[in-house]
């Protein structure tokens, strides 16, 4: 069990872990000779039952309060520390308020110095703690008189905290690695070793880490836990790692960073959260408020945007809403870490939560997708998920969200597509939009074989497409839409021409035929025809769709099996040559068609695939496609 200890300065939070372990946590010079606690310091002490009890001992000045967070992030139990002459001062509200926002749920009270005062003093400031944390989680928490130096109450202490390690529950372990750095130092001849609370999984000796949010990697040395040698790390303990690497050093992995498993390193500027404001606050929070975010024990300046969010965009004193958060840095987050917020300045705590969904993109969530993150069994969460996801939920980004481990699974019935999980009736409903979509194309086109695939997908929001394509190809398997070559269509589908475009088209069709494999230019073939050339090249646009005619180029159309004919001529002219080339002149020869018309069509063949341009000609690769579809 980690402990943290908590409290105003000077109450005597260090004299008795001292008292507790017989080991001295302030171990910087200035600690010494100012006999204050200005950073984290460390201590243990063996439990009854043969375990490990550490102590993370906080500074309780009121500059120093970022440096306790670090220290209390992740904790089992808080000793709140309370000296019996002072009472309930400025920073023991605050460090309580700090430990609530962050989750600690167990403590033990240590009235202090109670030697000092008499009984009733004693009693009134008992009852001071225990209306101060009446309100949160460690409500109930049992206060033991103290007075350290005599020794008078320590072993009450001690055997409090006893009670409460016999009662914490075995940690999970399937959960991938993570620990928050909260010191890091140089040994001689060792090299860097960083230490901190591992909040998920277990490490040994030669797995490689990610430092993140910087992204480089570490491999582990050597494992130590309360000074000894250990040949793993495990969930729910206090480590330090000896790392070896190209970046292992303490300006890369110092207080603020994390070391985890490859598969959870993604740093994140945004994440939704569900925010509690303190009720100690005199304002409302306001869209947009500058703040201090403190999370595991990294501290990162942002804004919490809450239009939307809440009713006139601000969050009352005492108040809750979901809301997002845009930080100026990247950080390590995942979905169920708690935070804390503090001003603008620094300088005090206003308030803090738990994250919701740690990748979350630029948009603003809709309520029920953020509620479904905010349930706690992962299986629940993944079906309120899949109900609230019009666009889907990522596989892989949840499974790194919540921390799932290699054997973890979610049991809630879904489709996968392209690692997109949908529910059973959105995946059917998608494809029901699919072939509704090709049918209101029909109603509107009645001579077109129907829309393009990407005609399709553009009627979907872009965060829709992907799975929009998969449901084409879904309906195409399963017969609900037929396709022919990029265009889809119902089963049955008859093309209708209007009477008049009809009549031009069976015109046309007789003038080509009768060109034989010399194409009529556009322009030519609408005199000949008595037509403006922009109603005939519309008309031939609209049948190059369905595969009736081909389009060679803006001033030149081949009938199918004219387009076949040529690219026969194409082949044997390539087959006949010494070098199995095809070239202009040769091509003319053979088939006998205009100059103006040679290049447009062998670059129809270029373009269809059927040829490839090289120095000295083309070289045929394959036929045009078939008489149906679309060119």
């Amino acid at each position: 069990m980690i402990v943290t200890t908590a409290g105003h300065i000077d109450h005597g939070k260090t004299a008795l872990v001292r008292a507790l372990t017989g080991m001295d946590t302030d171990r910087l010079p200035e600690e010494k000779a100012r006999g204050i606690t200005v950073d984290l310091g460390f201590a243990h002490r063996m439990t009854a039952r043969g375990g490990t009890m550490g102590f993370v001992d906080v500074p309780g000045h009121e500059r120093l309060v970022r440096t306790m967070v670090a220290g209390a992030s992740g904790v089992d139990c808080v000793l709140l520390v309370v000296a019996a002459d002072d009472g309930v001062m400025p920073q023991t509200r605050e460090h309580v308020a700090v430990l609530d926002l962050l989750g600690v749920r167990r403590a033990v009270v240590a009235l202090t110095k109670v030697d000092r005062v008499d009984a009733a003093r004693v009693a009134a400031v008992g009852d001071a703690v225990a209306a101060l944390l009446a309100g949160t989680g460690m409500a109930g928490a049992p206060a033991i008189e103290c007075d350290t130096p005599s020794g008078i109450g320590v072993d009450a202490v001690a055997a409090a905290l006893e009670d409460v390690a016999a009662g914490l529950a075995r940690p999970v372990m399937a959960r991938r690695f993570r620990l928050a750095v909260d010191r890091s130092f140089v040994v001689p001849g060792a090299g860097l070793v960083a230490a901190g609370f591992v909040h998920a999984g277990s490490v040994k000796v030669g797995d490689r880490l990610v430092v993140s949010p910087a992204g480089h990697e570490v491999r582990v040395r050597g494992i130590q836990a309360h000074e000894a040698s250990v040949g793993e790390g495990r969930v729910g303990e206090r480590i330090a790692l000896n790392l070896a690497g190209p970046r292992a050093d303490k300006a890369s992995v110092g207080r603020g960073a994390w070391l985890v498993d490859a598969g959870l390193h993604r740093p994140t500027r945004r994440m939704d959260v569900q925010l509690r404001l303190l009720p100690s606050e005199t304002r409302a929070m306001k869209h947009w408020t500058p703040v201090h975010l403190h999370l595991g024990t990294a501290s990162v300046t942002g804004r919490v945007g809450l239009a939307g969010a809440v009713e006139r965009g601000a969050v009352e004193p005492g108040g809750a809403a979901l809301a997002q958060l845009v930080l100026d840095a990247e950080i390590a987050g995942l979905c169920g870490d708690r935070f804390a917020l503090r001003d603008a300045s620094g300088q005090r705590t206003i308030g803090g939560g738990v994250v919701l969904d740690p990748f979350v993109t630029a948009r603003r969530g809709v309520a029920a997708r953020l509620e479904a993150w905010a349930v706690a069994d992962d299986a629940a969460a993944f079906a309120a998920l899949l109900a609230a996801e019009a666009a889907g939920v990522d596989l892989a980004g949840f499974r790194q969200a919540r921390n799932l481990g290699v054997g973890e699974t979610v049991t809630a019935a879904c489709v996968a597509v392209d690692g997109v999980g949908l529910s059973e009736a959105a995946w059917a409903g998608l494809q029901g939009a699919v072939a509704a979509a090709v049918a209101v194309h029909h109603e509107a086109h009645p001579d077109d074989w129907g829309p393009a695939v990407e005609e399709v997908t553009a009627g979907f929001a872009r965060s829709m497409r992907a799975l929009v394509t998969a449901a084409v190809q879904a309906a195409v398997t399963n017969g609900a839409v037929l396709r022919t070559g990029r265009l889809l269509h119902r089963p049955g589908r008859e093309i209708r021409l209007a009477p008049a475009d009809a009549v031009l088209w069976e015109e046309t069709q007789g003038a080509m035929l009768a060109a034989g494999l010399d194409p009529l230019r556009l322009s030519f073939l609408a005199e000949r025809l008595g037509c403006e050339a922009a109603i005939l090249s519309g008309l031939l646009d609209r049948l190059a769709r369905i595969g009736w005619v081909q389009r060679a180029s803006a001033a030149y159309y081949l009938l199918p099996e004219v387009a076949a004919r040529l690219l026969d001529a194409a082949r044997e002219v390539a087959s006949d040559s010494p070098d199995h080339l095809l070239t202009v002149g040769r091509f003319r020869e053979r088939t006998g068609i205009g100059r103006h018309a040679t290049m447009p069509v062998l670059e129809f063949f270029d373009r269809t695939g059927s040829s490839r341009r090289v120095n000295e000609g083309r070289v045929i690769r394959k036929p045009v496609a078939g008489s149906i579809g679309p060119s």
